[in-house]
C-alpha cells in the first residue's frame, strides 16, 4: 500500500502511525507545513517528508501542486487529517480515494458550504472518528454509516514517564495540598467556571487547590479568578511547554467540558502518569474514563457533582491512588497506540481494495 498523508503538523501518535506503517512494509509520503520542524523522527522511520504551505481550505495553488504530485507518485490512498488539507485533497484528485479524520463533535451543518468541501463531500470514502461519540455525531448529520469508523487515537504510556521532580509550591500551592490539575486553552467550552465554582463547595479542611495551565481566553474566568475566595484556591500559571509534566505532579485531573470533546489528549497524558481523571459526561470522555474504575464521570455544568467527586478523592487518597493506577493501565491496554495502528492499517487497506474492485 502506498499512502499519501496531507497534513500540517503531526502529534506523537500520528508520527508513530506513519513510522509503523513503513515498518510494516507500506510506503508513506507525507506533506506537512513548511514551518513544522518535527519531521526528523518521520524521516528516520523511512517516511518521505514533503514540505508545503497550505494556507487554507481553498488554496488553489496548493491544489495544483498536490495534483501534480499525485500524478507523479500515484498513491493508493490519501489521508487528510486536518480540515484545510481534507478539502485540498478532495479538490486535487478525482480518482484516488480520500480518507478524512474527525476529532471533535459539533460545528458541522448541512447548510454550511465549508462542510460540503470536507465531511459531507460525496467522494470522501471514510472518516476516522477519534471516539464513538464523534461517530454518533456524524451519523446525526446523515453521513452514511459505512463512511464513519471509530478508531481511538492511542498512546504509549511510557511516553509520559518523565521521572522529573516537580515542586508545585512554586505556584503558591501549599505543601500537602490535594491538587487538581487542568491543562488546555481556557475557553467557555472547557467548563473551567464549573471547576472554580466547585472549589467553593469543598470543605477547607481537605486543603484542595486547583492548578490551571493554559491561556485564559474567557473573560468570565478572568473575573472569577479575581474573586478572593477563588483566588486563594485556584492558581493560574498560563501557557507552559511543560504542561504534561505539571499535570503528572497533580493528585487528580479535571476536564469539566460542557460540549464538543472528542478524546482530549490532556486527560490521556494525566492518566498515563497515574493521575485519576474527573471528567464530564461529554463527547468521548466517558469512553476514556471508566466511572469508579479509572476515574470519575460527572454531569456537565454541575459544580455540585464535581465538588463531590473531588471531595471523594481528596478525602480518601489511597482510593485516589488506586484509581490512578487503573488509569495508567487503561492507557496501556484500551488506548494503546499499537491497536490504533492495526485498525487504521486495516481501514486504509479496505479503501484500497474497494477502489481496485470498482476499477476491475
Amino acid at each position: 500500500m502506498h499512502l499519501l498523508s496531507i497534513t500540517a503538523t503531526n502529534d506523537r501518535s500520528e508520527v508513530e502511525i506513519y513510522r509503523s506503517l513503513v515498518a510494516r512494509g507500506h510506503k508513506v509520503d507525507l506533506i506537512c507545513d513548511t514551518e513544522w520542524m518535527g519531521e526528523a523522527p518521520l524521516i528516520d522511520g523511512g517516511v518521505n517528508v514533503i514540505k508545503m504551505k497550505i494556507k487554507h481550505r481553498l488554496d488553489f495553488n496548493a491544489v495544483r501542486e498536490i495534483r501534480n504530485l499525485i500524478g507523479k507518485i500515484k498513491p493508493d490512498v490519501i489521508y487528510a487529517p486536518r480540515n484545510s488539507t481534507l478539502s485540498t485533497a478532495l479538490m486535487a484528485t478525482r480518482t484516488c480515494p480520500v480518507v478524512g479524520y474527525r476529532g471533535t463533535t459539533g460545528h458541522l451543518s448541512r447548510f454550511d458550504p465549508a462542510s460540503w468541501l470536507t465531511y459531507f463531500h460525496p467522494r470522501l470514502k471514510r472518516i476516522v472518528c477519534v471516539s464513538e461519540a464523534v461517530r454518533q455525531y456524524l451519523l446525526t448529520k446523515r453521513i452514511p454509516e459505512k463512511v464513519v469508523h471509530t478508531i481511538h487515537k492511542g498512546h504509549r504510556a511510557e511516553w509520559y514517564d518523565f521521572n522529573q521532580a516537580v515542586d508545585l509550591t512554586q505556584f503558591g500551592i501549599p505543601e500537602n495540598a490535594f491538587v487538581v490539575g487542568f491543562t488546555g486553552n481556557i475557553r467557555p467550552v472547557k467548563g473551567v467556571d464549573v471547576l472554580l465554582q466547585s472549589l467553593l463547595e469543598i470543605d477547607d479542611s481537605l486543603n484542595v487547590h486547583a492548578l490551571l495551565i493554559g491561556e485564559v481566553r474567557d473573560e468570565k474566568i478572568k473575573a472569577m479568578a479575581a474573586e478572593p475566595e477563588i483566588a486563594k484556591k485556584a492558581h493560574f500559571i498560563g501557557y507552559r511547554t511543560d504542561a504534561p509534566i505539571l499535570a503528572g505532579a497533580c493528585d487528580a485531573f479535571a476536564m469539566p467540558s460542557v460540549e464538543r470533546e472528542g478524546l482530549p489528549r490532556a486527560v490521556i497524558e494525566a492518566m498515563a502518569q497515574h493521575v485519576p481523571a474527573i471528567v464530564s459526561n461529554v463527547g468521548g470522555m466517558p469512553e476514556l474514563v471508566e466511572d469508579g474504575v479509572s476515574g470519575l464521570v460527572v454531569p456537565p455544568r454541575d459544580h455540585i457533582a464535581l465538588a463531590k467527586a473531588i471531595t471523594k478523592l481528596a478525602s480518601d487518597r489511597e482510593h485516589s491512588k488506586a484509581l490512578g493506577q487503573a488509569a495508567r493501565e487503561r492507557i496501556e491496554t484500551a488506548f494503546n497506540i499499537d491497536a490504533t495502528i492495526d485498525k487504521i492499517e486495516i481501514l486504509f487497506q479496505s479503501v484500497v481494495e474497494d477502489n481496485l474492485s470498482k476499477r476491475s
